[in-house]
């Protein structure tokens, strides 16, 4: 039966190892597609590496995230000042990536479409309104993502920004997929999607990794605020 297996992964905020551990994943499970809905970078400590590593996967579609944006504008651009250690952190990780990939990365585009077996499903970072990104919703209810999402048209979204995973129904099915590598677990996440004339399945996908990598690299590359993020949004024990 013919059927098309897409690997699906978002914010993975620059942790190389976990990036790692699921595009073999994906390997393994002989996807015949890789999206990944954005925020590539930031947080972690391999910025350039995991830019480095997609650019280097085979069939592979990268959509433009909020960090992805910054990194394009430029701290020194923004309307609205940031936080002086957090435009630091921003500082460092822009400096690590330099100026090779701006040009590719201003040609991700926001937003991706695809109509598989009659399904039309759509791929984003996350809902946009007067061209910005709408603020993430923590718990989202079906009726504030139906009016967030309302101005596009399909069956699915697939999205991220928020980090953590969920499946709602509304309007349309809802599927935020959760972060890659920026949560508290020991573990990769992910979402492997097969569409075929039958059915359509979404199945989440965890993968082990060694977290401690990462934290051990955050440290010795010196990482602006790396301690608290890597508390807070990597899940580093005191």
């Amino acid at each position: 039966m013919k059927q098309v297996k897409i690997g699906l992964i978002t914010d993975t905020h620059s942790n190389l190892p976990a990036l790692q551990a699921m595009l073999a994943e994906f390997e393994r499970q002989k996807c015949d597609e890789i999206i990944h809905t954005g925020d590539a970078i930031a947080m972690g400590a391999f910025p350039k590496e995991c830019l480095d590593l997609l650019y280097a996967t085979k069939n592979i579609k990268l959509l433009m995230g909020n960090h992805e944006l910054l990194y394009l504008k430029g701290i020194d651009n923004l309307t609205i000042p940031m936080h002086p250690d957090e435009a630091a952190h921003h500082r460092q990780i822009h400096k690590m990536i330099g100026e090779e990939y701006r040009e590719k990365i201003a040609s991700w585009p926001y937003i991706e479409e695809k109509n598989l077996f009659g399904h039309k499903i759509v791929f984003c970072h996350y809902a946009r309104k007067d061209n910005k990104f709408v603020r993430p919703i923590v718990n989202p209810t079906v009726e504030q993502l139906d009016e967030i999402f309302d101005y596009i048209d399909a069956e699915v979204i697939f999205f991220g920004h928020e980090h953590h995973p969920l499946t709602l129904k509304g309007k349309k099915l809802y599927v935020d997929i959760g972060s890659l590598g920026c949560n508290h677990e020991d573990y990769a996440k992910g979402t492997i999607l097969t569409v075929s004339e039958a059915e359509m399945t979404i199945e989440d996908v965890k993968v082990p990794y060694d977290k401690q990598y990462l934290f051990d690299e955050m440290e010795k590359r010196h990482i602006e605020r790396g301690d608290f993020i890597a508390r807070e949004f990597f899940g580093k024990k005191r």
